[in-house]
């Protein structure tokens, strides 16, 4: 269930089917229902954080994959993929590419990453800082 961090504007929300544990593979079924619950939610655009390794838990169920997926139920979407457990998981150009990709989408942008939380909270702390005329960096960048 997303979460706003600025109401109408900016939420956050595990991915579809995340459980604490080892990944599995996550039935088409509950992507439909996260996706049918966040555009429910008013949420217009995503962008999403989980690399390129953990996107093949959604190919068996969903052939054109999770993206796809995303833009196909009217999503505009942002991949700024990112390696999961990483202690700095971002370079500096990735925390601009977000920014920029939340400029340039429809609002509300949801974040999520797998849990929602740590990739996330890095790239939506980068996101509000930068809405408020911080450097956007902070700590973030480097914890």
């Amino acid at each position: 269930m997303p979460n706003w961090v600025i109401d109408g504007l900016l939420a956050t929300s595990p991915r579809p089917g995340y459980a604490p544990g080892p990944e599995t593979r996550v039935p088409q079924h509950v992507v439909r229902a996260w996706v049918h619950e966040t555009i429910e939610f008013g949420i217009a655009s995503v962008i999403c954080l989980i690399h390129d390794d953990q996107l093949p838990l959604y190919r068996g169920e969903l052939p054109q994959g999770l993206l796809t997926y995303y833009r196909e139920a009217g999503l505009e979407v942002a991949h700024v993929p990112a390696y999961d457990q990483m202690t700095v998981p971002f370079r500096p150009e990735q925390y601009e590419e977000a920014w920029e990709a939340f400029l340039k989408l429809p609002k509300p942008v949801l974040v999520h990453c797998s849990a929602g939380m740590d990739r996330t909270g890095r790239i939506v702390r980068h996101i509000v800082e930068r809405l408020g005329q911080g450097n956007g960096l902070g700590s973030a960048a480097g914890s």
